[in-house]
């Protein structure tokens, strides 16, 4: 098995980090990016094969490997307007043998990209390409992300498990059926940090309008935020158990999350991620 990363930003790095931390070979990753700096800083900090160009790269991958034994994961990890000229190129290499007799590999594309939609990379890709569309977000960096995955129907089961193997390095995993879900996940979790920030932000502002130091402010807002989410996380009980044991009956709790609701704070929540579900989709429209 090898894989290719285009892209040489922060997710690549960080899914890269992944797959060596789960113990695989650094001979067997690439980077493939344009910029020779960037190519130069991963092979360094990650001591990957790195290139800036597609007939480099792929053949070094496979130096020594069996015509027939050669398999591919092509991750691309770049900017959403540069996904049609990488698919483009990957075409044009893959319908053709190279000088020295090279047979390409036909591999299954593994897209990080933000909106860019299954229909339009199947145009820009070779015919029946195998393709899984990802939706991670930010955490993903620290191995704490949430990742929703797609796979069109020139999939098979092989090809879902490695994705899945690629992306559970980077935190949990979860499939969808309909691409279209993935807008609302991007609502969800992939803008989700986000939301988090924001309201760690306020309550930091909050605490020191009313008196506190901002380091100590800082501290308190931060560690509440992660010892909160790590308790909705063991699953155990659900979000709305959890508050509900926290409220005391006319206690503090309460009189905060009062105010919470006279503000209608639930419609302005539901109201914020369908504003981020329709830029999503109107995303998605504008790169098709």
């Amino acid at each position: 098995m090898r894989w290719l990363f285009v892209g040489a930003g922060n997710m690549a790095s960080s899914l890269i980090g992944g797959l060596l931390g789960a113990g695989e070979n650094a001979t067997h990753i690439g980077v493939l990016d344009p910029n020779e700096q960037a190519c130069e800083r991963a092979s360094k900090a990650l001591g990957v094969l790195s290139a800036n160009s597609i007939e480099s790269i792929i053949p070094a991958l496979f130096a020594h490997v069996d015509a027939d034994d050669r398999q591919l994961g092509v991750v691309i990890a770049v900017k959403p307007h540069i996904v049609e000229p990488v698919c483009r190129a990957f075409s044009s290499y893959m319908s053709d043998t190279d000088a020295d007799g090279f047979v390409p590999i036909h591999p299954v594309f593994i897209s990080v990209a933000a909106g860019v939609r299954e229909s339009s990379m199947r145009a820009w890709l070779p015919d029946a390409a195998a393709l899984i569309r990802c939706m991670p977000n930010t955490p993903a960096l620290l191995g704490l992300g949430a990742t929703a995955l797609y796979a069109n129907a020139q999939c098979a089961e092989p090809d879902r498990q490695l994705a899945e193997q690629l992306l559970n390095s980077a935190g949990m995993t979860l499939w969808v059926d309909e691409e279209s879900a993935l807008d609302i996940v991007t609502a969800v979790s992939g803008s989700g940090p986000a939301y988090f920030f924001y309201l760690i932000e306020h309550m930091i502002e909050a605490g020191v309008s009313m008196g506190l130091p901002y380091d100590t402010a800082e501290k308190l807002a931060t560690q509440t935020a992660f010892g909160a989410a790590s308790m909705a996380r063991q699953g155990d009980l659900s979000a709305a158990v959890l508050r509900e044991n926290v409220t005391s009956k006319g206690g503090t709790t309460a009189a905060a999350l009062q105010v919470f609701n006279d503000s209608e704070t639930p419609s302005i929540i539901k109201a914020a991620l369908q504003a981020s579900r329709m830029r999503a989709t109107e995303l998605g429209d504008e790169l098709a």
